[in-house]
């Protein structure tokens, strides 16, 4: 009896360390001047267009200029693991030059790709909480719609 015990232990111990712990999805930050970009350095707050930023388990935040940058970080192949929550900025109704806030999940978001307006560091990847304020935005600047997990590493690089 001992002996099928200490099996049955040990197989929900194994199991239990296979399993990836459940984290609780912290809130997203609000940016300052303080913030620089995780990627080029520059202080965030300074340049137009949206920002992203990246949480990991035990508390370290990676925050970006842009979200074409946070983006080409998080499809690196040896990016940092134990990523809990990416957020970026919503740019249904935001200001374009201080987009401030109004932070969704990336995943969630529909991005604007190609289109014909600039952020941080160039062509952007614009994310929208919803498809109609995506299209909305088509029709001013151009480009077309995709989801997070369609975004390759390609689209990031400007046509030359």
């Amino acid at each position: 009896m001992l002996r099928r015990s200490v099996v049955i232990l040990i197989f929900v111990l194994t199991v239990m360390g296979c399993k990836e712990q459940d984290v609780p999805k912290p809130p997203p930050i609000e940016l300052t001047r303080e913030h620089i970009c995780s990627v080029c350095g520059m202080i965030i707050v300074d340049f137009p267009g949206p920002k992203a930023q990246i949480h990991y388990r035990g508390g370290r935040v990676d925050t970006f200029c842009s979200v074409a940058e946070m983006i080409s970080f998080y499809l690196q192949p040896d990016r940092p693991r134990g990523i809990v929550a990416i957020y970026v900025n919503d740019m249904s109704g935001a200001e374009w030059k201080h987009p401030l806030g109004r932070w969704i999940d990336a995943e969630d978001a529909y991005y604007v790709y190609g289109a014909r307006i600039s952020g941080a560091m160039g062509q952007e990847m614009v994310p929208f909480s919803d498809y109609a304020s995506a299209e909305g935005f088509i029709r001013k600047h151009g480009g077309r719609v995709v989801r997070f997990n369609e975004i390759k590493m390609d689209m990031l690089r400007p046509e030359l």
